[in-house]
């Protein structure tokens, strides 16, 4: 008969147990209304049984009805203890800055962190030796856990040390939730104090290993729902901040609402800014060639070796080396027939030059002789 009693109380626990892993408002009143029928069904079997399960039906009634009105009453007070205390909120804050002084930004930071009782969680840094781009400035990426209350201050200590380019935050209200999930082990907690008591008076193996089982699957719910209430005392007690830092040379301006400018004033602005941008870059290029000159003077080496290697093997070859004699012919003859052209058009341009003068002098002779004829 007790045997009979156990299985029916186990099955009650089993149906508590999977109706309590849905939404918590249908978890209370699924567990509400499924605690009486499983002390009817109890009842009902006792009375059947007869004799001495009566009493016992009675007893795990009167435990299923203390336990109901243990989780009504854990219910309301940890609602009322839930809108009196302190809201469980989650901040994370992101923040993009830059600095001229990379190095000492990232000291003061982390000494900060340390100061404020955080820690950094992550940090990611570029410091850009000759094995990257040299151009680009070093930046790095800390991910700091500060505690909520010291959070403000730790903002306002960066934005004093850097150009705060921008800046984005979220708060995330986890305070029902967390009432939800405690209320929740809660229940548990009292399903695993009652199974314990039922393995207390098991008589047969089988009985204590079907409760073993419950037993395992209600530890193993506590256990999650522990842990899921532990991260979320965590990142309420500590804000995660992420700081993305850029090494500049000069910090981005930040432009206010002011006058519309002159045309005048846009031109001058943009030229200053671009030909501050060509100086930068022509410099760099400089300092980049001056730097790679080894490497360049490598290349060029390696390059008239390999023309000097091809040349021999070319040479090497009879009908290349006849190909390079007809090309070396062809070369001079060309060269003679231009010689040859050049001192034809000189020689050329010397009788042009004798015959002018000559006709020049007969027609002088001529003018004069008419002229006497003329006199006479």
């Amino acid at each position: 008969m007790k045997r009979k009693v156990i299985v029916w109380s186990l099955a009650v626990i089993t149906a508590l147990t999977i109706t309590g892993c849905g939404d918590s408002s249908a978890d209370s009143g699924s567990y509400k209304s499924s605690a009486p029928m499983a002390n009817d069904a109890i009842a009902e079997e006792a009375y059947y049984d007869g004799g001495d399960m009566v009493s016992y039906a009675s007893e795990d009634y009167e435990m299923y009805d203390e336990a109901k009105s243990t989780s009504a009453g854990t219910d309301t007070t940890t609602t009322e203890n839930a809108s009196t205390s302190n809201r469980k909120l989650i901040r994370d804050v992101s923040l993009s800055v830059e600095t001229k002084e990379y190095d000492t930004l990232v000291k003061n930071l982390s000494d900060s962190i340390t100061a404020l009782g955080g820690y950094i969680e992550n940090m990611d840094m570029h410091n850009n030796s000759y094995n990257s781009s040299r151009n680009s400035s070093r930046n790095s990426y800390i991910r700091a856990r500060i505690p909520a209350k010291n959070l403000d201050t730790f903002i306002n200590t960066i934005g004093e040390q850097t150009n705060v380019t921008n800046r984005s935050e979220s708060v995330r209200d986890v305070t029902l939730t967390y009432v939800d999930m405690e209320s929740h082990k809660n229940v548990l907690i009292a399903e695993r104090d009652r199974l314990m008591e039922y393995l207390e008076r098991a008589e047969t193996i089988e009985e204590m290993m079907s409760i073993e089982d419950h037993l395992t699957d209600i530890r193993y719910q506590i256990e999650s729902m522990e842990s899921q209430l532990r991260t979320f005392d965590n990142q309420v007690d500590f804000s995660t901040v992420d700081i993305n830092i850029t090494e500049v040379i000069d910090y981005t301006p930040i432009e206010e609402p002011t006058e519309p400018k002159t045309a005048w004033e846009r031109i001058s602005e943009g030229f200053s800014h671009s030909l501050r941008d060509v100086i930068h870059d022509v410099k760099e290029f400089f300092i980049d060639l001056i730097i790679d000159l080894p490497y360049i003077v490598i290349t060029l080496i390696k390059i008239a070796i390999v023309v000097f290697i091809l040349r021999l093997i070319l040479l090497s070859n009879k009908r290349f080396r006849n190909w390079v004699k007809t090309r070396k012919e062809e070369r001079k003859e060309r060269k003679a027939e231009k010689k040859a052209a050049k001192a034809a058009k000189k020689e050329g341009k010397v009788l042009e030059t004798s015959g002018s003068k000559a006709s020049t002098e007969v027609s002088d002779t001529t003018a004069s002789e008419s002229t006497e004829n003329k006199e006479v």
